[in-house]
């Protein structure tokens, strides 16, 4: 195979919570095969927020198998495959997140990301990063949004479209060609922890006090080595709802972090909070955060998080 298209969709904000998967298999230029699957999660708890999304209820996979029973059928598929998706990162986890669940080893593949395969060939043109939008500018339909089955053979495509695009004949000779798109190892995946959606913003006209980095000093002497954030260069962006600034500040600095005022190439994680709209504009996405995702694009390491997943980084010293 060319590449191997995955998507997934889950029952709420857990990332071992997959209740559909979806494939499509590349040869030549070419979707040849296609797999779906209804999966019954470890919990039959579905959020109500992610049924509006695909529509998927309880009772449509109470009777399907559980990932382990999928995975039986999948894993010498893909095994030594290249995956790829459209925010991979994503996607990945919850692969991750389901073998971890049930106890199964971590295959050997690669994983990128059709977003940063898709912006190589529309670069500078302001295209929306959503399957949706990228879809719309390559040409490609769109069917049934939100089925596990259809957005993995439009992320097929539109990888597809891309390649067609700038005149390359595969997509080894795309990478070759556009060395700054990420091929990652799933053995060096950093797993998202939680999915959750950002907090509407406050009704509020309060503005944001920034904080001097230099106001703070670490309380301790003596670091726990092991912890997530030991020697991480950590940039916030956004209001916290459970702390403030200066006490997220603190907590880092005290775990042996180092807190940065901008996003680099040596930033190790974006802690992202809910934005002030008037400061920010009517994205909702702070330059911090673009800048991320930019570097995150060239292949830079970094994490962007959520108040969520910060706070379980401050106390997951494993």
């Amino acid at each position: 195979m060319d590449f191997i298209a995955i998507d997934f969709e889950i029952a709420n904000e857990e990332m071992d919570s997959a209740c559909s998967i979806g494939l499509a298999y590349v040869e030549n230029n070419q979707v040849v095969k296609t797999d779906y699957y209804l999966i019954k999660p470890p919990v039959l708890r579905f959020n109500e927020r992610f049924v509006a999304v695909h529509g998927i209820t309880a009772d449509d996979v109470r009777e399907e198998p559980t990932f382990d029973q999928v995975w039986e059928k999948l894993k010498d598929k893909l095994e030594n495959q290249l995956l790829i998706a459209h925010n991979a990162q994503f996607d990945m986890s919850v692969l991750h997140s389901c073998l971890v669940k049930y106890g199964l080893p971590i295959p050997t593949l690669r994983y990128a990301d059709s977003i940063s395969i898709s912006t190589a060939a529309c670069r500078g043109e302001g295209i929306r990063q959503s399957l949706k939008a990228r879809t719309a500018r390559f040409g490609v339909k769109l069917e049934d949004h939100h089925n596990a089955g259809a957005d993995a053979i439009a992320c097929a495509e539109l990888v597809i479209a891309s390649i067609k695009a700038m005149d390359e004949s595969c997509l080894a000779d795309y990478f070759k060609t556009n060395k700054r798109i990420a091929v990652k190892l799933f053995t060096e995946l950093k797993p998202q922890i939680s999915f959750s959606k950002r907090r509407p913003a406050p009704k509020t006209t309060k503005k944001f006090h920034s904080v001097s980095i230099s106001e703070i000093a670490a309380t301790t002497e003596t670091f726990d080595e092991s912890h997530a954030l030991f020697g991480k260069n950590v940039v916030f962006t956004g209001d916290l709802a459970t702390l403030d600034r200066k006490a997220a500040m603190q907590k880092v600095v005290d775990a042996g972090g180092l807190v940065k005022s901008g996003v680099s190439g040596k930033t190790n994680y974006l802690v992202v909070g809910v934005q002030d709209k008037q400061l920010v504009g009517a994205t909702g996405i702070s330059t911090k955060e673009k800048k991320a995702y930019e570097l995150k694009e060239k292949g830079q390491d970094i994490e962007v998080v959520n108040e969520e997943q910060f706070l379980r980084l401050l106390h997951d010293n494993s």
